[in-house]
């Protein structure tokens, strides 16, 4: 894939920490793997990876790089454990490349230095991949920033 990075992304890249080179990697490896989230309209899809202790996600169309946002908070799960029947419609607007289905927005579990709370996800329902969105990774930023203030 040839993507395009325009100079405002590179730079929000390069003030984050991010290279380009793993950005790419990341969708490399999602393109590969088939391990990704696809818009159901449109050709944008959501890529990610990271380590342990942070994940990183890609937006991005065939030939252009669109946003990359991360989070430190570990994913543990579902929050409750498991997939339920519930009372309104949660599909989003996102569907697994890998497996085809709907993803889900369903709360999650998520830990930071000890402390799990649940939040707002999407998640594969056949595959238990999780992800977040851009909105969603803000908040956990914010949150991340408070649980390491109170522990300096």
């Amino acid at each position: 894939m040839d993507i395009k990075i325009t100079e405002e992304l590179d730079n929000t890249l390069k003030d984050n920490g991010f290279k380009q080179e793993e950005i790419l990697d990341l969708i490399e490896s999602a393109e590969s793997s088939g391990t990704k989230l696809k818009a159901r309209e449109g050709d944008i899809a959501i890529a990610k990876g990271g380590s342990d202790n942070l994940t990183v996600y890609a937006v991005y169309s065939p030939d252009e790089l669109l946003d990359v946002y991360a989070h430190k908070m570990n994913i543990l799960g579902l929050t409750g454990g498991e997939l339920s029947e519930i009372d309104y419609d949660d599909a989003s607007d996102w569907a697994c490349a890998k497996c085809g289905e709907i993803a889900l927005e369903r709360n999650v579990d998520m830990t930071y230095m000890g402390v799990t709370r649940p939040g707002p996800g999407l998640v594969c329902p056949k595959c238990d991949e999780f992800y977040v969105s851009d909105g969603v990774a803000k908040t956990l930023k914010t949150a991340e920033a408070i649980l390491e203030e109170k522990r300096a």
